[in-house]
């Protein structure tokens, strides 16, 4: 598909900027991360979290369906490390598994292995030992197929900070592997300084199929030839928290422009406009990839755009990255409201929802905020979440899709 053809609106639309509740969607947060809590894929409440969802699109008017899709999820019946030093003492260190661990107990000398790429490994001999490396610049499963491929029987992630992460493989790795908190990364770094130190390291759990939903309404414009614009955002979120930013942030955002765009007159919506929440983003954005490959090539060509919002509420200034023209257009918008924004670039473009639309030749721009302190861990709470900042996500929405109903 060639680049797209947008027009950013004239004048008089610039004046009359659209306006988007910020308030009211940071109730909808409270809902989500506060009344309903964690919503990992295949669990209850990530079903009541759908039921909530269709709910609040019936009372606006909408018709939703539902899309069921199998997955694959991980039942995590915990891990456990115990540290024996060179002098004899021992302790145990609260450890995460990373989800989708294979299972495995293991008694080993512990090795540190830097960040765990190829070079670190390259400087040292982790061949029946477990690697402890610290969290950062790759991903998980890269670290642990470092390790692996180095001969290492187990890996330890420590935090880049304080506290502790929950982490997941993107794909399966030969051996054990967990995460434990920077501060008890920091003590077996200094253990290790002063003699050799082994492990006692445990991982119990297993891959399980179950069932993942996504929830999709659709708003028909006055121009059927006009085109699709879809606005998106992952409903579930990770075990390790209530996932109030990530994702009920995003989430919040998009029931509310579905509510806010409810009520505009059929001459105002030129474009039809869609809504979808997805299930098991963070598995592996299967359920934004279902719905893709479950288009046909006529539905997959109207749509213009998919404007996909993940972890809007929390941060500092504002990512955006996709498609050149629609980053264009999003970038004019936070510039209008008086904000910075950057083009998003390396790892993190790939990481939402929007990819599966891109990978599908489908125009498709990502609103982020950066940074969150408290990403993929218990501290993602709604209290954090900034009613201002969904206000500022939602307006931006808003402006691209009035960038995109200009005519060319």
């Amino acid at each position: 598909m060639g680049l797209l053809a947008v027009t950013p609106p004239t004048l008089a639309a610039q004046q009359a900027a659209p306006t988007f509740d910020g308030g009211a969607a940071r109730q909808q947060v409270d809902a989500l991360a506060v009344q309903i809590g964690s919503r990992p894929a295949g669990s209850q409440a990530y079903d009541q979290a759908v039921t909530y969802a269709v709910d609040e699109l019936v009372q606006w008017g909408y018709a939703p369906s539902l899309q069921t899709l199998p997955v694959s999820v991980y039942d995590d019946r915990g891990s456990q490390l115990d540290v024996t030093s060179s002098d004899g003492s021992s302790l145990n260190v609260p450890a995460s598994t990373l989800q989708y661990s294979v299972a495995g107990q293991i008694q080993a000398p512990l090795v540190a292995a830097g960040l765990g790429q190829p070079s670190d490994f390259a400087a040292i001999d982790a061949r029946g030992k477990v690697a402890l490396v610290e969290r950062g610049v790759q991903r998980f499963s890269d670290k642990v197929a470092n390790a692996a491929a180095a001969g290492a029987v187990g890996v330890l992630v420590y935090n880049d900070s304080a506290g502790s992460v929950q982490g997941v493989l993107a794909d399966a790795q030969p051996v054990p592997a967990a995460t434990i908190s920077g501060d008890s990364g920091e003590q077996l770094l200094g253990m290790l300084a002063s003699g050799p130190v082994s492990v006692d390291f445990r991982v119990d759990g297993q891959t399980e199929q179950v069932s993942a939903t996504n929830v999709i309404a659709e708003l028909p414009g006055s121009q059927p030839d006009a085109g699709v614009v879809i606005f998106t955002a992952h409903l579930d979120s990770v075990p390790a928290g209530p996932g109030a930013n990530d994702n009920g942030s995003g989430s919040a955002v998009v029931l509310e422009l579905a509510h806010e765009l409810a009520k505009r007159s059929p001459a105002e919506r030129p474009l039809t406009l869609r809504f979808a929440l997805f299930g098991a983003e963070e598995l592996g954005l299967y359920g934004s990839r279902y719905y893709v490959q479950s288009l046909s090539d006529a539905e997959r060509h109207a749509i213009r755009a998919d404007i996909n919002l993940d972890m809007v509420g929390v941060g500092d200034a504002w990512r955006f990255g996709g498609t050149d023209d629609l980053v264009q257009l999003a970038l004019g918008a936070a510039n209008d409201l008086g904000q910075r924004g950057l083009p998003l670039r390396g790892p993190q473009l790939g990481g939402s929802d929007h990819a599966s639309f891109l990978e599908a030749g489908i125009p498709a721009v990502f609103l982020y905020r950066i940074e969150d302190p408290n990403y993929h861990t218990a501290g993602d709470v709604a209290a954090l979440v900034d009613s201002q900042a969904l206000s500022q996500a939602g307006t931006i929405a808003l402006e691209v899709l009035e960038g995109l109903a200009q005519p060319s």
